[in-house]
């Protein structure tokens, strides 16, 4: 019976990896890791703030994430309500996104990079990185800008990756224009895998 129970315990601790509710803070976007930029999506054309973004999940560390959610805003701060959900779930583009966040991410060192990065995402998870004049994800991005942002799209090309989550939002506000959905690879798999191997190590020992 204890060595169900452990089994039992085990498994509902990877499951809560997989897919669970929580509390999402946007803390904002990070500084020197992102900018203005202008682009143009279904047709409607605007000025946002680009790159990578500071956000937590239950009042917890810190960790990167890139905006896939041009249909609804967020304020410095916002706190809402989402189902961390795989990122395949995203849709079908999404992977090859959540590959080039998790392969490039770390080495963005400037506000034209971070703002390049979360172009090309946008452009991957709306048009499956068709470039950015095409589609119904645009910018007028030129210089450094536009060539970075073509390099990600060339290196993301046949890559995908399903280790990040999608931070989908519970509610969109009462006019359906704020709490932006987000992609991220939280902190706590890691810690939830070794919490999970060392109960399998004790379940073999206690077998022998």
């Amino acid at each position: 019976m204890r060595n169900f129970r452990l089994l039992f315990t085990s498994s509902l601790i990877l499951s809560a990896a997989v897919s669970r509710a929580a509390l999402f803070t946007f803390h904002g976007l990070v500084s020197g890791k992102s900018q203005a930029v202008s682009i143009n999506y279904a047709g409607n054309s605007m000025n946002v703030g680009a790159g990578l973004a500071n956000v937590s999940l239950d009042g917890g560390p810190q960790f990167l994430g890139v905006c896939v959610d041009l249909d609804h805003w967020n304020g410095n701060g916002s706190s809402y309500q989402v189902n961390v959900r795989p990122i395949e779930d995203r849709g079908p583009f999404a992977t090859r996104a959540a590959w080039l966040f998790n392969d490039q991410a770390s080495s963005v060192n400037s506000n034209m990079k971070g703002a390049a990065l979360q172009l090309a995402v946008w452009d991957i998870v709306y048009d499956n990185g068709d470039g950015l004049d095409a589609g119904s994800f645009k910018s007028s991005a030129s210089g450094s800008l536009l060539t970075q942002t073509n390099s990600y799209l060339a290196a993301s090309f046949g890559n995908t990756s399903s280790n990040a989550n999608w931070f989908q939002a519970v509610s969109h506000g009462n006019a359906n224009n704020r709490n932006q959905n987000y992609m991220g690879t939280v902190p706590e798999p890691s810690s939830i895998a070794v919490i999970a191997v060392g109960a399998f190590a004790l379940l073999r020992r206690r077998r022998r």
